[in-house]
């Protein structure tokens, strides 16, 4: 009929679960992932720990993660009217000032490996920039981690599938002769 025998549709179907499951994988992520309210800290502020980064609430005295003595941050002086250049915000102590979104790879990896992941990976990519701007560190770097844990899976995946695929054409090509 179309030259297709039980062993070649055996492979397709079995190609075809293996494709289902990201999608099914996607799916539960996408549904299941709801935005964490950021914490609500009594007197108003939050400080980082000078020794591992941590961030405490302002009221403590000591970090809730190392046990090193914290020192509230001094009031800086008001700006006047002459000087009321906006400047940019510290970062604060062990943080990076920077958190790379792995946009770009999110991307190629949609495109030439698996495109559920790389959706996902997308995803948590476009994160990364918004919680920046929104003052929320953790929560973009949160973003970015699971950008790059998605982005390999999908390249992970992705290379899987065509390494079986070459695999399967070789062994059908010399099953021919």
């Amino acid at each position: 009929m179309f030259g297709v025998g039980l062993p070649e549709l055996i492979v397709i179907l079995v190609i075809l679960a293996i494709m289902a499951i990201p999608t099914i994988i996607v799916i539960v992520i996408v549904s299941s992932s709801k935005s964490k309210p950021m914490p609500k800290f009594q007197k108003g502020g939050v400080m980082f720990c000078t020794k591992c980064g941590k961030e405490n609430e302002a009221n403590v005295t000591n970090c809730v993660e190392c046990g090193e003595a914290l020192t509230p941050a001094q009031p800086q002086p008001q700006a006047t009217a002459a000087s009321a250049q906006p400047q940019a915000a510290p970062a604060a102590p062990g943080q990076p000032k920077q958190v790379p979104n792995y946009l770009v790879q999110a991307i190629l990896v949609t495109i030439f490996c698996c495109l559920p992941f790389g959706i996902v990976a997308i995803v948590f990519a476009a994160q990364v920039n918004g919680k920046l701007q929104a003052g929320d560190l953790n929560g973009a770097m949160e973003s970015s981690r699971k950008a790059k844990m998605w982005s390999w899976l999908g390249f992970g995946i992705g290379l899987g599938i065509g390494l079986i695929y070459i695999f399967l054409m070789v062994i059908g090509a010399a099953s021919q002769y």
